[in-house]
């Protein structure tokens, strides 16, 4: 159903200027490199908005014509300001964020940029006195530099085989960087030696990045309040180091069920470690699991009645030790989504009106 909201003034006006960069903003320099005009001073808000729109439009509309230098209108922090951004696919390159890298960054979210490589982790490091937020999801080259500079420079984005993996990149100096996602990373990657540096996460991403050693993440007990560990194969020795993190707020330890890569179970125990030392959990993602049958109560010993959220009446025993409902709990393609007490007011994956579609 169409929206009967119209569109605001700034909108209209991003819109306008965008399909008409050269006549409005900007002006060619040597016919085909963008510039702004010398008299014009932009806003972060505006700055930001017209980035982010840009990425829409290219994303979106067939008809939108992308501009190679579009990114060198920024180029400047004394007329223009950028301060969150969220760029993705292959619309972005390495020479992108090179010339925007005078900005004084607070949020970057990479998404899926492919064509990203080791040049671009050079670049970050020009973000790194400001920048509170990063993600780096899917930007599957981004540890990669060529192996024979200055040829098969294409080839190297499809072909593995002409790659090295950079394993000297650390944050080290990213002093203000909160938020971190490292989703979908390509094996290989020193996880450890990288995050080091990082003194006070408040959230991190590391789905699919597979680590047989997760004692890293105790460095951060007294901060992290939010992770997950989508995909991640784990382990016993995982959920000793998981439940070391007690400022948990929000926990993801999903999986996709279809994949027959992953041996680890859930089982009355580990649920009932999870509820005992992480008492500030408002948000658990366990969708995918094979979780063990000793976990909930038999169909006949549940309780009459409608469905409560009460973790007393908790279909699922270890939560009974819950001290108030979860925000959210996944149980997406589990044996527990269809229990009668849930002790959650969002349910992924469960049965009745707290059937909820999305992730926390």
């Amino acid at each position: 159903m169409a929206s009967d909201t119209p569109e605001s003034l700034m909108a209209l006006c991003t819109d306008f200027c965008l399909r008409n960069l050269d006549g409005t903003l900007g002006y060619l320099l040597d016919k085909e490199t963008l510039r702004l005009h010398p008299d014009i001073f932009l806003p972060s808000e505006i700055c930001d908005q017209l980035v982010n729109e840009y990425v829409e439009l290219v994303s979106a509309a067939c008809t939108f014509e992308p501009h190679e230098t579009f990114f060198s209108l920024f180029s400047d922090p004394r007329s223009t300001r950028l301060t969150r951004i969220h760029l993705r696919e292959d619309l972005v390159q390495d020479q992108d964020l090179e010339a925007i890298r005078k900005q004084d960054l607070v949020e970057l979210y990479l998404t899926n940029c492919e064509k990203l490589s080791a040049k671009s982790l050079q670049t970050l490091r020009s973000f790194r006195h400001s920048l509170v937020s990063l993600s780096l999801s899917g930007c599957a080259n981004i540890f990669y530099e060529e192996d024979n500079p200055g040829g098969c420079e294409d080839e190297c984005l499809v072909n593995p085989t002409c790659q090295v993996l950079v394993k000297d990149f650390t944050f080290e100096g990213f002093s203000r960087l909160r938020f971190l996602n490292l989703g979908r990373m390509i094996d290989g990657i020193p996880v450890e030696s990288l995050l080091r540096p990082l003194n006070s996460l408040a959230a991190l991403d590391l789905s699919g990045i597979q680590t047989s050693d997760a004692t890293f993440l105790t460095q951060w007990k007294d901060s992290l309040m939010s992770l997950v560990l989508y995909n991640m194969d784990l382990s016993d020795d995982h959920i000793r180091v998981i439940v070391q993190l007690h400022k948990l707020r929000h926990l993801d330890i999903s999986r996709d069920r279809l994949s027959s890569y992953y041996k680890f179970k859930l089982t009355r125990k580990v649920l009932s470690l999870l509820v005992q030392k992480l008492g500030n959990l408002m948000s658990l993602d366990i969708s995918g699991h094979m979780i063990l049958e000793n976990c909930s109560i038999s169909k006949t010993d549940e309780e009459a009645g409608q469905t409560s959220t009460e973790p007393s009446k908790s279909s699922i025993m270890p939560f009974r030790a819950l001290k108030r409902p979860l925000q959210f709990l996944g149980l997406f393609e589990t044996s527990l989504c269809r229990l009668t007490h849930i002790p959650a007011y969002k349910v992924r994956g469960g049965v009745g009106r707290r059937k909820w579609p999305g992730t926390a």
